[in-house]
């Protein structure tokens, strides 16, 4: 279990859905969120940062994510050079999650006059949980994988996150939809915790795509969300996923703000 987070972590209040501009304590919430519901194996806190690494399965979980600086914090410049160190020493490019959240406030600056590069811009989206609409498609729902759902992730996905499922904070919720010869064909991944369900995974076979599977399982997501208690649905979609984030719209969801990544690919 991640240690670094409160048990008593919260997303945003429902005001946010109509609060226009979402501000920084609103975007820090959901930035927690997202760390405590996608957690790498090794956390490494550094003076209010959070290294993380997870054996290169993804970059969310092999980042720092520069959460507040403690009072008594180093220099700006030996943080970074501790986090170059770090991610060296595990064999992976030093990379930061830089969303308008990150401390300090120049952050992104400071590290683009150190040679980091912008990697990979995502928006990250919401929507209310009861504003999603369910469908007749028979999806289930359920907190425990069922057997062939890691396979099916896996397919598509070409990973394997099943331990950083296993180290989440809060509780991994596993949708599935069954084709024809009851075989999972479409899955979705999320993760329920503070009041709010995150999304971190959705896939369909692609010979049962465009048949609106994908809004099916999001649907029967969010109906267990509202089952739970949780005001809210939050996901992260890379810009450049135009069939994605038109999907995530037509359903329900609005972007609030971004993140990007930012990459050292050779040593300075």
């Amino acid at each position: 279990m991640v240690s670094f987070l409160t048990k008593d972590l919260q997303g945003p209040e429902p005001s946010i859905f109509t609060a226009g501009e979402v501000d920084n304590a609103d975007i820090l919430a959901l930035d927690q969120l997202a760390v405590a519901a996608w957690p790498a194996p090794v956390n490494d806190v550094r003076d209010g940062w959070v290294l993380r690494f997870a054996h290169g399965v993804s970059r969310r979980a092999n980042s720092v994510a520069p959460f507040p600086l403690t009072r008594d914090a180093k220099p700006i410049d030996e943080l970074i050079n501790d986090v170059e160190d770090f991610y060296r020493g595990h064999n992976l490019p030093p990379r930061f999650q830089i969303s308008p959240a990150a401390d300090p406030t120049d952050l992104d600056a400071q590290l683009a006059q150190r040679g980091y590069e912008i990697e990979t811009p995502v928006t990250i989206e919401i929507t209310s949980a009861q504003l999603i609409k369910t469908s007749g498609m028979a999806v289930s729902v359920s907190t425990t994988a069922p057997p062939g759902w890691w396979q099916t992730y896996r397919q598509g996905y070409d990973r394997d996150a099943s331990e950083i499922a296993a180290m989440s904070r809060d509780q991994p919720v596993y949708a599935a939809w069954y084709d024809a010869d009851n075989q999972i064909a479409a899955i979705g991944y999320g993760v329920l915790g503070g009041g709010w369900l995150g999304i971190f995974g959705m896939w369909t076979h692609p010979e049962q795509r465009r048949q609106g599977i994908g809004n099916a399982v999001i649907g029967a997501l969010a109906s267990f969300a509202v089952e739970q208690g949780a005001i809210g649905l939050y996901l992260q979609v890379e810009d450049t996923n135009t069939s994605a984030r038109r999907l995530y719209e037509q359903i329900g969801f609005g972007p609030v703000y971004g993140y990007h990544y930012r990459t050292q690919w050779t040593s300075s």
